[in-house]
């Protein structure tokens, strides 16, 4: 539900009820004006905090999906693609996460060739593939947990 989708529909029923109102003073008027508007603001604001709290219970169920998932359904090289990429999306959320995730991706080399590099062999980068890959299991990990309990 989008948050000028209530507040229109909060605001146009609160002026109809004004219509419906007996022939009223100023003053009554002004009134009622002041209470149809309190109204409005006051779900709007609630709606508003529920999108929030919607939005985080859904990162949290994300995030704990892609970790059940982790080991059955990616390699190493697949599960750091999908870590990041659930990062990306909520980067509004955990800028800091993502730009630490990206921070071990860039030193693990995890992004670069597996064969032909002359300054890593393939073993080499395997190992820096899983290590990069259970620290995201661990950022993700911490991510679901510190949201379940929130």
């Amino acid at each position: 539900m989008d948050f000028w989708v209530v507040l229109g529909a909060v605001g146009s029923i609160a002026s109809l009820v004004g219509l419906l109102l007996p022939q009223q003073s100023r003053r009554q008027r002004l009134m009622h004006v002041a209470y149809g508007l309190a109204i409005a603001l006051f779900a709007a604001i609630a709606v508003w905090y529920w999108q929030a709290s919607q939005r985080v219970n859904k990162v949290e169920r994300a995030a704990t999906q892609l970790l059940a998932r982790a080991e059955y359904d990616y390699t190493a090289e697949g599960f750091i693609q999908a870590a990041l990429a659930f990062l990306e999306k909520n980067k509004d959320l955990y800028p800091d996460s993502y730009a630490r995730a990206q921070e071990i991706c860039k030193q693990n080399n995890c992004l670069g060739p597996k064969y032909g590099n002359k300054s890593s062999s393939g073993l080499d980068h395997e190992f820096n593939q899983s290590n990069v890959s259970s620290t995201l299991k661990g950022l993700i990990r911490g991510i679901s947990t510190l949201e379940a309990g929130s």
